[in-house]
């Protein structure tokens, strides 16, 4: 149980951080597609967006709606995890939330990459796949936990049935 309240808390303290960063993005991303500011620096997966051409921004906007789903799933996982604080491991929702959270991390992902690809084309930098074996922001190990989370949820319907039947045979 104290390593659930430590997941806990680190989850609400990366959404609660999380929640105060997204007004002033909203507010820069606004100035940066609506108005012209020339000195405005932008940085998109380590790259510095240099030209602030309508497909950049739609790229920059794009990207920032990817981190929204992405936090998303975060915001998710922590309606998971307070109903395992509570025990309701068997809640008909659990297999649904975490299905939804590793659609969310699937999609976030590749929204995230497939805009970097098209911003390097454009940029006329060779694109290529980035293959991050110790970071955490590697597509392929994004890609393997959106995938966990949906095999997890998998798994607990296939529990959650096994369970209804024992009640029904009782």
């Amino acid at each position: 149980m104290k390593k659930l309240n430590i997941l806990k808390t680190i989850l609400d303290i990366f959404w609660f951080f999380s929640i105060i960063a997204c007004i002033p993005v909203i507010i820069i991303l606004t100035m940066y597609l609506f108005e012209s500011v020339p000195d405005m620096s932008i940085n998109f997966k380590g790259h510095k967006i240099i030209n602030h051409n309508a497909l950049n921004k739609t790229i920059v906007a794009i990207n920032t709606i990817s981190s929204f789903i992405f936090l998303y799933s975060i915001y998710t996982l922590r309606k998971v995890v307070i109903l395992f604080k509570k025990r309701e491991v068997f809640n008909p929702k659990i297999p649904q939330m975490l299905n939804l959270i590793g659609i969310s991390v699937l999609t976030s992902s590749t929204i995230s990459s497939v805009c970097f690809l098209i911003y390097q084309r454009v940029e006329g930098k060779n694109p290529g796949l980035s293959l991050d074996f110790g970071g955490y922001d590697s597509f392929l190990i994004s890609v393997s936990i959106g995938l966990f989370f949906m095999v997890l949820s998998t798994i607990f319907k296939i529990i959650y049935s096994i369970k209804e039947e024992n009640d029904l045979t009782v």
